[in-house]
Formats: structure tokens, C-alpha cells, sequence
């Protein structure tokens, strides 16, 4: 089929839908749509978003559907900017390029319209006619410093009527009118005083190399800075400098708990200037969140991971912080990104200066650093007089012998009484969720497995209910053993609910305040958590990995971490890493002010190499020997990798699919590629699919991609039931 140019256009879908599809376009919308546009189609009877990828002259299709409706203007604009860095996503972790849209354009998304209110403000106050109850109204909205209101608020909080309302805006003393508001996360709504920064010497020396970088952007830098050495300041001034270049600003944070502070701390220093995007905003909140970015209103993003694919023009300054860590890889669904290595992409498409930072870079970061790929700045010392705090380690295993059974050492509970008298603040870390990782019958050896997965099911005491935290699947904590009747039921290991539950009884006068998965889900409620903990609310903050990242509380002297070695060993060649930065980040929130602070970290490995450097702040120590460890077994940042998951209901069938792949990646890479397996996954079956894992390593990306591309393509693709998942540079080996 024939046609002139530009009437068909391929369209790409952030839903499951392999592939792209052809549509007419229709003569009213020619001229009108760039590649990266959204437009409303149908497809299989359904009507979705997606986005145009491609224009083209003919289809090998013989009745193609027309585009329905489209998106123009701005938004339709900087998704054209970005259509280079979508395809690279696309090719790079190979995935359809329309699930790299998927953050902004959604059925939702697009579909979300702006939210109206109806105001009421003053027209005439001099208006007669008036009853003495219209005029006592009258009379007090004039006393009123707001000028203007919303219905709910005359109504509900000053208790006037519709029918009075009404009567005023009839009698011309009140105007009503529709306005469109905008609907802003949770972290903007809160106030502050105007910050004003005086760099030190030594980050006024790294500000002045990155602010002549901004003019001219070449390669990356990494900001090695230590925690408290005042990064964030840094953030702040290059920032202001860009924006008043005329230019936008994108930072990343890793988690939705570190964006509270942040923008805090931007939006005093800065003003309104701010929008956010993370998970826990609503659609509308998202909505208005990019309208305001695409069309200029707000000129600095902050947000996690997928803020990086925001539209967004004129780009000048990308920051992504604490940069190691593994929450800015997206391996759950497609496009299975890091947020970090797109970042230095975007930065190279868009000309922007990327600035990666943190106190513990990780290998690959580094390693590009010393290797001249990014240039390397340093903050070696803390603001002020504050020193990094003093770190002590405890062997457990002493403390077994000498039969103390709790989870709190001897010098750690200690710690925790002294500290609580003086007043300061506490910080426990237990990267566990749950209240015991299992249940075991002590009459059979029963355990509790997940049906559906190969994995424990998790106990939560406050629900009575045992979890998977993998498939999602619940049932009531059993009171007696399903397979023997027996009522010895044992809980194994320590989860985060029960350590509060024990923090409670032998420290009752204490404040507590637990932080995890469980504690957030409501919407607002990690902004509620810090702020009470910030206010001094609370003199223990207990919780996961979410506390250990970029916080900054002055009255913290104490930091705990309850299990050190809970990811220690782990099958996976970043164990090491992962908790090396860990235990550096979470001392890192002790002792940021004028007294030295304290961290105890419990373990049963104490001469682990990984425990030992972080005690002793020793990233070099620690980067030293770890890439001799990684370049011996051709492990990043020395080899290029990539996991090939299979999955499917029928065991047998899925061995057979990966028998397949193998097979294929060693056709088209004969040479230049080693592959370790296939073997079961380490979790070898979630929600009732067998898993099979394949992994291949080789120094050259174009290879490994040729390959990957050509398993993806090949004939497991055509195999029933049958799910192949790629995954680019992983950072999981579950």
C-alpha cells in the first residue's frame, strides 16, 4: 500500500504489545505531529495511547486504522528533543521504544484532565441593597488578608452559604469564577524560611569548576564527597547558576524519602521554581507536575528514577546524587534502565553537564574517573567543625557466648541509654521488613513456603498474617502447624516490627518512630515520618535502608545497625559493594554537627574486609581491592553484562526455551562472549512461573548487543507461555 509521506505513521505502545503498528494519518492532523508525539489509536477494539516513532511512505498492511487524536504543543515538542535519547534506551536495554514513554505517556496520564475550583472574590464592597446578614458577611471578607476563596472554604470553614454566596454575586459584591489550580505533591506544600549559602573555600573551588563547565559542557564530572562535606550546597548554587542561564535543571534522588529534604532545601534556597515527580503522586499531581516542566513554568525537576524521562526542553544541568545507588536501576518492568547511565546519555544528547555525586562512588563511577572518562572532583572534609563519626563493630557471636540472645548488643544498648538521657537522637538501621523472616514448627520442622513462589513467607504481627514480598500473596498467621496440629510455633530472625516491638518494652519512654515499606504506603506519609523526626518529635528513628541515604538531622549522635551482614552474602559479585555502601551511608548520618558522633554496626563478620573499611571510612581501601576482585572475573566495570531470565508455567518447556537461547547466542557470538549457566534462578519459582538464568559477559557492547538482540528476536519468541526477560548491566542476580 502506497501512500504520500507523512499520511502513515508507526506507532509505539507503553503497554505489553510487542512491537509497532501502522496508522492513517488523517489530513487535518498532517503538519501538525513530530516523532514523539502522543496519539490516541485503536488497537484490537481497544482505544490507547501511544506515540508516533516513525513516519513513513508505504505499510505492508492493506486497511490501516486512522490516528483518533493527538497531543500538541509543548509536551509534543520536548518529547521530539528527546526522541534520540528514547531510541537509545530502547536499543541499548532492548525494549520496545514504546515503554520507554511509559512515565509520560499513560492512558491516565494523557487522559487526566486539569483540575478546576470554583473561587469567589470580592467585586464591589461599596454595593447597596445589602441585608444586614450580606453585609456582616461582606464586612468580614473585606477584614481578610486572602483575596480570593474557595467555595469549600467560605462554606465549610466560615460557614456562609450557597444561597448567601449566591445572593452576592448577584447583587455584584461577589464575582464568582472558574480558575484552574495546580495539584503539587506533598513536599511542596510545605513552608520554610529563605536559605542563604555561603560556600566554604573548598566548595566554592569545586562550584567555580563546575559552574565554567555549565557554559561548555564536555564530559561528566563525579563529585566524590564525603557525607556532610555539603554536596547538596554545591547542587544548589550550580542550579541558580543554570537556571539564570535560561536553563532547566533535572536531580535525582534515589529514593522517595530523600525528596522531602531536598526539595526543602531547593525550594528555600531557590523559590518556586520547583516541581516533583516520583511514585506516590497521583495522576493529576504527575499531570500538572510535567505540564508545568514542559511549558517552562518550572524550570527545576526534582525526583527518583524515572524523572529522567521527563520532556523537558533546554536542559543545561543534570545532577544525579548519591549516584551508587542500585534504586536508579529499573529491573521490575521494561524499559529495565539505569536512571544514572541514561542521565550521562541525556546530558550528551541534550549538551548538559552532568554531575554525578556521592560519598561512595560506585565502581563503575570511579573507575570511569581514573580511567579519563569523567573528570573527578573531591570534598574530603565535613562543613564546620563537624568530624565523622567514631565506629565500633560488634561480633555478635561474643555476644551469643556470653548469652545475651537479643538483638541489641551490650554496648549498643548501652549507647542507646546514655544517648536518650542526654537528649539527642537516635538512628537504628534494620534492613529487614516483617516481624520474623519466617515460622518454623518446632514438633515437624514445618516452615511456611509460598505457593505460588520459592521463597518464605514473611510474618507481620501487626496484620497476623504471613506475606510474600514477592508475589504479594497473604494468609492468616497460623495458631497451630497445618501439617502435624502441633502448637510449638517458633519465629525465626529479627524483621523491623519486632525490633520496635522489643525497642518499646526496654526503652519505654522513648519515641519511636518506624520507617519502611509498610509505615509509607500511605500517601504523605514519608514526609510525615522525617518531618517529626526533623522536629524533634521522636528520639528514635528505627528503619530500613530508606534511613540511610543523604538524611541530614543535626541531632543525631547515635547510629545503629542492627544486622550488618543481612546482604553480605548474598550470591551476587555486588554483595560487597551494596553493603559497604550501606554501612558508609548510614554512619554518615551521625555527628553532622558540632558534637562527634558515635555508630556501632553489629555482625557476625567482623574481619569481612566489606565491614571493616566502612568502619574506617575507607573507600579507596575498599575500591582497590574490590576492582582487582571484579577485572580477575571479568565482572563490571571491567566486562559488559547481561541476564537472560526465562520463565513459564511448565518447567520442562522453559528448560527447552533457555536450552534454545544458548544454543543462538552461541551461533551469533561464537567468539567474544562468555556464557555461566543456564541454572535455576535463585529464586527459582515467583507467582507459580519457573525461572531459568542465563549469563553473558563480554568486553564489547555492540556484541553483546547484537547477541542479545538476536535471542529476543529468534525462535523462543514464538514459543507459548514462554517469557524471555533481558536485562542490561543487572543489578540483581535473584
Amino acid at each position: 500500500m502506497n501512500r504520500s509521506k507523512d499520511q502513515i505513521v508507526s506507532v509505539g505502545f507503553p503497554v505489553a504489545i510487542p512491537g509497532v503498528f501502522d496508522y492513517i494519518l488523517p489530513e487535518k492532523f498532517e503538519g501538525k505531529v513530530v516523532r514523539g508525539a502522543p496519539v490516541l489509536v485503536e488497537v484490537r477494539k481497544t482505544k490507547l495511547w501511544g506515540v508516533i516513532v516513525q513516519f513513513k511512505d508505504s505499510s505492508p498492511c492493506k486497511k490501516l486504522k486512522p490516528v483518533l487524536e493527538i497531543k500538541t504543543g509543548k509536551w509534543t515538542d520536548s518529547n521530539r528533543s528527546l526522541i534520540e535519547l528514547y531510541e537509545w534506551i530502547a536499543s541499548y536495554y532492548q525494549c520496545e521504544i514504546g515503554k520507554v514513554f511509559k512515565p509520560v505517556v499513560r492512558k491516565k496520564l494523557m487522559e487526566t484532565a486539569p483540575k478546576e475550583v470554583i473561587n469567589y472574590r470580592i467585586a464591589n464592597p461599596e454595593v447597596g441593597n445589602l441585608t444586614p446578614r450580606q453585609k456582616e458577611v461582606l464586612t468580614g471578607l473585606l477584614s481578610d488578608s486572602a483575596h480570593e476563596w474557595t467555595g469549600p472554604v467560605l462554606q465549610k470553614e466560615k460557614g456562609i452559604s450557597h444561597s448567601l454566596l449566591s445572593a452576592l454575586c448577584s447583587k455584584g459584591a461577589l464575582v464568582r469564577e472558574r480558575k484552574t489550580v495546580i495539584r503539587e505533591a506533598t513536599e511542596l506544600s510545605r513552608g520554610g524560611e529563605k536559605m542563604e549559602i555561603c560556600l566554604t573555600t573548598k566548595q566554592e573551588a569545586v562550584f567555580s569548576t563546575l559552574k565554567r563547565a555549565l557554559a561548555t559542557p564536555a564530559k561528566p564530572y563525579l563529585l566524590h564527597g564525603i557525607t556532610g562535606s555539603g554536596k547538596t550546597y554545591v547542587y544548589i548554587e550550580l542550579a541558580k547558576t543554570a537556571c539564570a542561564m535560561g536553563k532547566g535543571v533535572i536531580i535525582l534522588v534515589p529514593e522517595i524519602s530523600l525528596t522531602p529534604q531536598t526539595i526543602q532545601r531547593f525550594k528555600n534556597a531557590m523559590g518556586d521554581v520547583i516541581a516533583v515527580m516520583h511514585s506516590r503522586m497521583s495522576d493529576g499531581e504527575r499531570r500538572d507536575s510535567l505540564e508545568q516542566v514542559v511549558t517552562g513554568k518550572k524550570r527545576v525537576l526534582i525526583g527518583a528514577r524515572s524523572a529522567i524521562l521527563a520532556p523537558m526542553d533546554n536542559v543545561g544541568l543534570i545532577i544525579v546524587d548519591e549516584e551508587h545507588d542500585s534504586s536508579y536501576k529499573q529491573g521490575e518492568m521494561e524499559p529495565r534502565y539505569n536512571a544514572r547511565d541514561t542521565a550521562v546519555m541525556r546530558g550528551k544528547f541534550q549538551q548538559a553537564l552532568v554531575v554525578l555525586g556521592s560519598a561512595t562512588p560506585s565502581m563503575e563511577s570511579y573507575h570511569n574517573a581514573l580511567q579519563g572518562k569523567y573528570s573527578l572532583l573531591e570534598l574530603k572534609k565535613r562543613v564546620g567543625i563537624a568530624r565523622l563519626p567514631l565506629v565500633e563493630i560488634v561480633d555478635m557471636n561474643a555476644e551469643h557466648k556470653e548469652n545475651n540472645w537479643t538483638f541489641l548488643s551490650r554496648l549498643l544498648h548501652w549507647r542507646i541509654t546514655e544517648t536518650l538521657k542526654k537528649g539527642r537522637q537516635i538512628i537504628l538501621l534494620l534492613n529487614r521488613r516483617g516481624y520474623s523472616v519466617s515460622l518454623i514448627c518446632k514438633d515437624c520442622g514445618h516452615t511456611y513456603m509460598c505457593p505460588n513462589c520459592s521463597v518464605h513467607l514473611t510474618y507481620h504481627r501487626v496484620e497476623f498474617s504471613m506475606k510474600c514480598h514477592q508475589c504479594g500473596h497473604m494468609i492468616r498467621a497460623p495458631e497451630v502447624c497445618p501439617k502435624c496440629k502441633g502448637e510449638h510455633i517458633k519465629y525465626r530472625g529479627t524483621g523491623i516490627q519486632k525490633a520496635e516491638e522489643y525497642l518499646r518494652d526496654v526503652f519505654p519512654d522513648a519515641r519511636i518512630l518506624r520507617m519502611d515499606q509498610d509505615t509509607t504506603r500511605r500517601k504523605g506519609a514519608h514526609v510525615s515520618i522525617l518531618e517529626s523526626f526533623a522536629e524533634k518529635k521522636a528520639d528514635i528513628l528505627l528503619g530500613t535502608q530508606m534511613v540511610a541515604k543523604g538524611l541530614d538531622f543535626p541531632g543525631v549522635a547515635l547510629v545503629g545497625v542492627l544486622q550488618a551482614d543481612i546482604a553480605l552474602h548474598i550470591p551476587d559479585f555486588r554483595s560487597s559493594e551494596r553493603t559497604f555502601h550501606l554501612l558508609t551511608q548510614v554512619a554518615g548520618r551521625a555527628g553532622r554537627s558540632d558534637d562527634t558522633g558515635e555508630v556501632i554496626i553489629q555482625t557476625y563478620f567482623p574481619q569481612d574486609p566489606a565491614i571493616i573499611m566502612a568502619k574506617e571510612h575507607d573507600f579507596f581501601g575498599f575500591f582497590d581491592r574490590e576492582i582487582e576482585s571484579r577485572k580477575a572475573l571479568f565482572y563490571p566495570p571491567h566486562g559488559r553484562l547481561a541476564r537472560i531470565i526465562v520463565q513459564g508455567a511448565e518447567e520442562v518447556r522453559v528448560r527447552e526455551a533457555i536450552g534454545r537461547i544458548v544454543v543462538e547466542a552461541k551461533r551469533a557470538a561464537p567468539d567474544g562472549i562468555i556464557l555461566l549457566g543456564p541454572s535455576p534462578a535463585i529464586i527459582s519459582r515467583i507467582k507459580n512461573d519457573f525461572r531459568y538464568s542465563l549469563i553473558c559477559k563480554s568486553n564489547s557492547v555492540s556484541l553483546l548487543n547484537k547477541v542479545l538482540a538476536r535471542i529476543r528476536m529468534g525462535p523462543v519468541k514464538k514459543m507459548k507461555n514462554i517469557k524471555v526477560i533481558v536485562d542490561i548491566d543487572p543489578y540483581s542476580m535473584m
